[in-house]
């Protein structure tokens, strides 16, 4: 065998599944890494938390982690479409593979174009209802199934009729109810059966999170399993097995169907397949639930678990703690800069990695939000752009900020390594707005125990609260501004000049430092007004506003007093500074007033003053200083026509 070329192999493949199914997922994962590693194969895999009972934004958000990647840059694909949440996301995805002409193996659902992996619900399902009826002569059952247009659940409910059937019994429409697999749902609906005059005798479940949740209900009403009603699933979770009863149920094999999906890839790519389609048989089990004897590995599992759950909850404990802290050390802040800071201080401390064993831990913005976290009037999108940035990238022990890079190449600096590797990518997003992602390695057990999908909710909520601290604090800073700054002319007002002029002066003094405090009017604003009208008059201010802006040393501030007037202050320890910085703005307004072709003239008359930081006057002090020379310049400016300038004594 070839191996589907192994000198051009990229040697990756991309699974698609929906981590809900998060003991499937890893079982599956477990039967296709047996046959991949051998090959020195990666597996990305792309997880979405989709759910029927989400919203229809939030499962956008969520599936949007299935277009992140050019699935053309792979070797193949497995699509678990059997998993994903509705019958539209595996067709779009399908179409997109088909059209690209990218080899994948679809999973519980066929589609044209692709290999195909069935899962025989049916035989299992059938075999455990005939059991029912022949062993303990049900003949009133209620069926709890899963979402309507699911394809597992509604094969089950099939096998479920025409075994009841086949044993002349038949399943009344009213007692089959739709959970969309919701646990309150199945309780609820097992809470109200066991409430009505003919009372179902058995509740046969789409699987076996719907079985417990029955258990649980009836045990709320006073009722036990299986004395007063006989309860079955599907799936044989390991919660099931250690439940009391045991619950009875059939076994799906996904780590069988995991391996049998990863060689129908291989050999379809090496051209070996024999065929494009392939059965997984399930097989039903006899457990408790149903009134057959408890078995022996049931047993072992339950003094496991019972062992287990101390541990399990001090984990989550912790785990709950770390989450605790992230929300305030890293999310609480309200600029760009700080939240970076605080993202790489918290990652870094003791080489944290949230999911433990996890090898490697990828935080990646998204470059639009990486611009909107930056400034908020750019928008959050809806589709992943061709640009990625890595926050907080720990890798070998170590915490790194690789930066930005290209989303084609999904891991920054990704690279095979002598093991092959499990990379799980995850979405990080609000509703339908996406903010990028999340990527681990090797780290199936934070899917199994639902680490990951806890981590991840926390996580979307933590960064849409930061958001909206962002958003609020640029809204407040605009308004600050708004009532600190001059309209007209877009200097610091009267407000500003305290907010902003006030302490740089004290600043200045308490270290030392003189200021220079210039103080400039414009000469004949009355009779521009008065000839030319207000607009011109406006257009003048203006003008006198933008040559103070562009001539201002660095870290002056320019404030428009008044009207006409004008203050300019920053640290200045040399007189000569402020008075070239007058002959600038005189000779630049020259220079800008002939550039208009104004019918009139714009001049201004300047006085300043240097403070002395030994002194105990105030900014203001020395404003009125440096206007008394002002007046004192325009009076002899008028008298020889020539601008005349002098610092206060």
């Amino acid at each position: 065998m070839n191996l589907f070329g192994i000198k051009r192999m990229k040697r990756k493949i991309a699974v698609l599944a929906n981590g809900w199914n998060n003991i499937s997922v890893t079982q599956a994962l477990k039967g296709i890494r047996s046959v991949t590693d051998k090959l020195g194969i990666d597996i990305f895999l792309f997880l979405s938390f989709a759910a029927v009972s989400q919203t229809e934004a939030r499962n956008i958000g969520e599936d949007d982690i299935f277009d992140l990647a050019d699935y053309s840059d792979f070797d193949g694909v497995i699509i678990f479409s059997n998993m994903l949440n509705s019958e539209a996301t595996p067709k779009r995805l399908v179409k997109r593979l088909v059209e690209q002409k990218v080899c994948a193996v679809s999973v519980g659902i066929p589609y044209e174009g692709l290999s195909y992996v069935g899962i025989d619900n049916y035989k299992g399902m059938y075999d455990m209802v005939d059991h029912l009826v022949k062993e303990h002569h049900i003949k009133n059952p209620a069926f709890l199934a899963g979402a309507r247009d699911n394809a597992d659940s509604n094969e089950r409910l099939i096998a479920t009729r025409e075994a009841l059937a086949k044993n002349g019994i038949e399943l009344k429409d009213e007692n089959v109810r739709y959970t969309n697999w919701e646990y309150l749902t199945s309780m609820r609906y097992a809470m109200e059966y066991c409430k009505k005059p003919d009372p179902p005798d058995a509740f046969i479940c789409a699987n076996d999170h719907n079985a417990l949740a029955a258990c649980i209900g009836l045990n709320k009403m006073g009722y036990s399993v299986p004395e007063d009603f006989i309860v079955t699933g599907f799936d044989k979770l390991s919660s099931a097995e250690t439940f009391f009863p045991s619950i009875t149920t059939v076994f799906q094999d996904y780590e069988k169907i995991g391996y049998v999906s990863a060689w129908q890839l291989v050999n379809k790519l090496d051209g070996t397949a024999e065929s494009d389609n392939l059965t997984v048989s399930t097989t039903f089990v006899c457990n408790e639930s149903c009134g057959c004897k408890k078995t022996a590995e049931a047993e072992v599992r339950r003094h496991r678990a019972c062992i287990e759950s101390y541990s399990n909850e001090m984990e989550n404990i912790i785990f709950r703690a770390r989450e605790a802290e992230m929300t305030t050390s890293v999310f609480t802040c309200s600029s760009f800069k700080e939240f970076q800071r605080n993202l790489v201080s918290f990652y870094s401390r003791e080489n944290f990695n949230p999911f433990g064993q996890s090898d490697e831990f990828y935080f990646i913005l998204d470059d639009n939000t990486y611009k909107h976290f930056i400034q908020s009037s750019n928008p959050v999108l809806h589709t992943y752009s061709d640009k990625m940035h890595c926050l907080v990238a720990v890798k070998d022990g170590k915490c790194s900020e690789p930066g930005g890079f290209m989303r084609k190449e999904l891991i920054p600096g990704y690279g095979k390594k002598k093991k092959p590797s499990v990379y799980t990518f995850t979405s990080m997003h609000f509703d339908d707005a996406l903010f990028g992602y999340i990527v681990t390695s090797n780290s199936l057990k934070s899917i199994q125990d639902r680490t990951l999908s806890k981590y991840m909710i926390q996580l979307n909520y933590n960064i849409e609260q930061y958001r909206k601290n962002c958003h609020l604090e640029e809204i407040n800073r605009s308004l600050l501004n708004i009532t600190n700054t001059d309209r007209l002319t877009g200097l610091n007002n009267r407000f500003g000049m305290e907010k902003n002029a006030v302490p740089l002066f004290e600043e200045a003094h308490k270290n030392g430092k003189s200021c220079a405090v210039v103080f400039i009017d414009m000469n004949r604003m009355k009779e521009i007004n008065d000839n030319y009208g207000h607009l011109q008059g406006d257009l003048a201010i203006k003008t006198v506003a933008s040559v103070l802006s562009e001539c201002n040393p660095e870290g002056w501030i320019g404030i428009r007093y008044g009207g006409d007037e004008f203050v300019s202050v920053g640290i200045c320890n040399d007189e000569k500074i402020a008075v070239k910085y007058i002959d600038e703005v005189c000779t630049l307004l020259k220079k800008r007033a002939e550039e208009l072709a104004l019918e009139y003239t714009i001049t201004v008359s300047c006085g300043y003053a240097l403070s002395d930081p030994a002194s105990t006057l105030t900014l203001f002090d020395y404003v009125s200083k440096a206007d008394s020379v002002m007046y004192l310049n325009k009076q002899k400016t008028y008298a020889t026509g020539k601008i005349a300038f002098r610092n206060a004594p």
